[in-house]
């Protein structure tokens, strides 16, 4: 019944990039999430909006490299923004080895909650402890309708070329149509 209306979406986790994101996503939120706080933009808001909306036309077109160049210098990117170009900068590190990447995942509605499972695959050479997964639950606008996070690794850890499963249960919040999830520490 609701499983067949998900899109289902793998994610693969490289630790440079997360550090990049995170990285990111502090100096965004220090820098101006609020509408209170001065943004150190040396540009207007219109010419933000015009730059943002270039790079991801760019980025449509499969175009990543230039449509990051667009976004290069000290702009500050809006929190609004941020998923868009977090996926850019995944999209763009070239010299990035995958090391642990969800597999296997199914998601399916078990009475009033959403039962995800998959699997986190070490493709690396060294081994993780303490690997949370996040559940990002969207409706049809890709809108976030709801977030939840389990550990995928425990304090067992995982070895490389080591295949572990998760499993989490949500609360089902209506009108979700897709989802993502990501791996963090």
């Amino acid at each position: 019944m609701g499983s067949r209306n998900f899109i289902e979406d793998g994610v693969v986790f490289e630790l440079r990039n997360t550090i990049l994101i995170l990285i990111a996503l502090s100096i965004s939120i220090l820098s101006g999430c609020s509408n209170n706080v001065e943004r150190d933009n040396s540009i207007s808001d219109s010419e933000y909006n015009e730059q943002m909306e270039k790079a991801k036309e760019l980025h449509k077109q499969g175009k990543s490299e230039e449509a990051m160049s667009v976004l290069d210098g000290d702009l500050v990117i809006k929190s609004e923004d941020m998923d868009f170009f977090t996926e850019l900068l995944d999209e763009t590190n070239e010299d990035a080895v995958p090391m642990l990447e969800i597999t296997d995942i199914e998601v399916s509605r078990d009475g009033d909650y959403i039962r995800a499972t998959g699997s986190v695959k070490n493709n690396g050479d060294i081994s993780y402890s303490y690997i949370k997964v996040k559940a990002i639950y969207k409706d049809g606008n890709d809108n976030v309708i709801d977030t939840d996070w389990t550990y995928a690794i425990d304090s067992l850890g995982i070895e490389p070329n080591e295949t572990k499963k998760f499993e989490m249960m949500t609360k089902f919040p209506e009108g979700i149509k897709n989802y993502t999830f990501q791996l963090f520490e």
